[in-house]
């Protein structure tokens, strides 16, 4: 399993009732149709139960007479004396229209389901992505996202499954049991009794069976869910995975999680081909009883206690009634697995997001930009403090360079502006609001990210730009793109604007996609700034073009900056300097070298490794060296 994240927690088992009635609120909007698929499915059960009897009628009528009386719907269709040959005959077509109507009712009632799941599946992946975006930052610090796909994906899928065909199974089996019985009994009471003797051992291994099968298909969905998590890390890493030669370290841990799924699988389906023999013994032992104790009523009394016709329509009637309850076993499996995959989607829908709107939250109107921290405490994992007792004010329209260590500090303060988490003790504010009495749109609205590893959706270049303002012209979008730098690169791709960039940008290169990053940023026209600089892995031009871009980026806005080159932060209005989550030097470039501290040290020790250190484009940029992510201690 990824070092990286963990799925989500899952605890015991529910109460398969409980899943379940969390699961008919999604059947109430199809009301009509699910009221039509169920006349149908009585109808049919109906018209099914007729086939067994008819046969019974042709032989004790027109195979074998034996005196029995003729039905009086039989005697007002041929007459009361009709040819056998005509009788057998009209019987035969009789039963092959039953057939044909019921086969016209089946491929109704699932197309009508299909439907019915499809509109099921469609509410609830938008619920499961709604729930997603919900989410604070923390969540997905902790949870893996392919164990969030295979939910979305899988954990749907099987829910579709059982909605789109078992359900309708499941009610049909139990309609025909249920109407067997009724026919078993009006035909022969004492012939039914005896047929059923087996039932309760029946019952006996259906409660086994479901006790031990809803455990092992739980795990199945939960395993399913680690393959997932591990093959999408894998894709998403594969240059990181063959730079480092991991391959073989790779397919270790995968083929261990993808163990774990096929010795989950195989015990899930080695309890179903289990249950299927004993109830296939069953069934037989039940066929044999009514063969055997049928005779003895035919042969052991005169007249006889029941036809040879009742007793065909009875083996009939006994296989159809033993067979669901064999097929209930691959139905079952198809409802356990369903039952699983819903409890991890409610696991997931049933987590509270930690970022919320207070109730009283107002909008915040526009600001000017001062941002305040407030004796700001923040920790990741409960006793490691990440930020203790930090307090600054960044003026509005000023430049403010967070620097320091790896681990510092410097990602997880810039994140708390935003609010993608919350502080533990204190308070930050922008322009007076404390950011956490305020609606996250309304903030976030006014707050413009440039990450140094920028992220693409897959796409045009337009759309890329224009997630920037959601309702922005192409003359704007173009107009930002020119401000930024990046309309002569754009200009020079295939189809422009109209490029697509693949998935997460990979046909650009890191350079173009953090000019596109700016030209995001200089579209939303934020009145706050969080950039963190990325610069050290691209050619010299592209750097002075980025350069460029985030002077334009900067000017007149309240930035919070962290760069990985100390080189580059000169003209910033004020260097903050962090070291173990609290700020222990702060003031303009020349006031930190000559005080010969912290940022001192951090300065030269960076000098010493660069042959021409002043060559570098200085610029209002901030802080130090590669930033860890958030949730690892940044």
């Amino acid at each position: 399993m990824s070092a990286h994240g963990r799925p989500v927690a899952e605890g015991r088992p529910s109460d398969i009732g409980t899943v379940g009635s969390r699961l008919l609120p999604y059947l109430a909007p199809h009301k009509g149709r699910l009221a039509l698929i169920s006349a149908m499915l009585v109808l049919g059960t109906l018209i099914d139960l007729a086939g067994p009897y008819l046969i019974g009628v042709a032989v004790d009528q027109f195979i074998d007479p034996a005196g029995e009386a003729m039905p009086a719907w039989l005697a007002m269709l041929l007459g009361p004396t009709p040819d056998r040959r005509l009788g057998l005959g009209v019987t035969m077509a009789l039963l092959l229209a039953v057939y044909l109507i019921i086969w016209a009712l089946n491929v109704t009632e699932f197309r009508l389901m299909v439907r019915v799941a499809q509109r099921i599946l469609l509410t609830m992946r938008t619920q499961i992505m709604t729930q997603i975006q919900r989410l604070g930052l923390d969540f997905f610090d902790e949870h893996e996202a392919g164990d969030l796909m295979s939910r979305l994906v899988n954990d749907t899928q099987v829910i579709n499954d059982m909605f789109g065909v078992g359900l309708t199974r499941l009610l049909r089996m139990s309609l025909v049991m249920a109407g067997i019985l009724v026919a078993m009994f009006a035909l022969n009471w004492r012939l039914a009794l005896a047929s059923f003797a087996v039932l309760p051992l029946a019952a006996v291994a259906a409660a086994v069976f479901s006790s031990r099968a809803r455990r092992a298909f739980r795990r199945t969905r939960q395993t399913i869910g680690e393959v997932s998590a591990e093959l999408q890390e894998n894709i998403a890493g594969v240059r990181e995975v063959q730079a480092f030669h991991r391959e073989r370290a790779s397919m270790s841990e995968f083929r261990a999680v993808n163990e774990r799924n096929r010795s989950a699988n195989v015990h899930a389906q080695t309890l179903t081909s289990l249950f299927q023999p004993v109830m296939e013994v069953l069934s037989t032992s039940a066929t044999a009883i009514v063969v055997g104790y049928g005779g003895y009523l035919v042969l052991g009394f005169t007249p006889a206690l029941v036809s040879v016709g009742v007793i065909v329509s009875f083996l009939t009637y006994v296989r159809r009634f033993y067979q669901p309850i064999q097929e209930l076993a691959n139905l079952y499996t198809q409802f356990v697995a369903a039952l699983a995959g819903a409890e991890r989607i409610f696991e997931l829908l049933d987590t509270s997001p930690t970022i919320v709107d207070a109730p009283d939250a107002v909008t915040l109107p526009p600001v000017a930009g001062r941002i305040t921290y407030d004796q700001v405490c923040f920790h990741y994992v409960e006793g490691e403090p990440v930020l203790q007792d930090v307090s600054l004010t960044i003026e509005p329209g000023t430049t403010v360079a967070l620097v320091g260590p790896t681990g510092a500090g410097k990602t997880t303060m810039a994140n708390l502006v935003p609010r993608f988490y919350d502080v533990e003790a204190g308070a930050v504010r922008v322009d007076g609001y404390d950011v956490r009495t305020v609606t996250q749109e309304s903030l976030r609205a006014q707050v413009g990210v440039v990450p140094q590893d920028t992220f693409l959706f897959s796409g045009t270049v337009m759309d890329n730009i224009r997630c920037g303002r959601l309702d922005a012209t192409d003359e704007e979008v173009i107009a930002a793109a020119r401000v930024a730098n990046a309309h002569s690169f754009i200009e020079r791709l295939p189809k422009g604007y109209d490029t697509e960039v693949g998935e997460r940008g990979h046909t650009l290169s890191q350079g173009n996609r953090q000019l596109l990053a700016i030209a995001r940023a200089i579209l939303k026209d934020p009145r706050i700034l969080i950039l963190d600089e990325a610069t050290s892995s691209v050619d010299t031009r592209t750097e002075l073009l980025i350069q460029r871009g985030l002077s334009t980026l900067l000017a007149g806005r309240t930035s919070l900056v962290i760069a990985h080159r100390l080189s580059t932060i000169r003209n910033a209005d004020e260097i903050v300097v962090i070291v173990g989550g609290r700020i222990v030097e702060r003031g303009t470039h020349e006031e930190l070298m000559a005080a010969g501290g912290v940022y001192y040290d951090l300065y030269m020790s960076q000098f010493r490794r660069q042959e021409t250190p002043e060559a570098a484009p200085t610029m209002s940029l901030g802080a130090l060296d590669t930033s860890t992510p958030a949730g690892d201690g940044e």
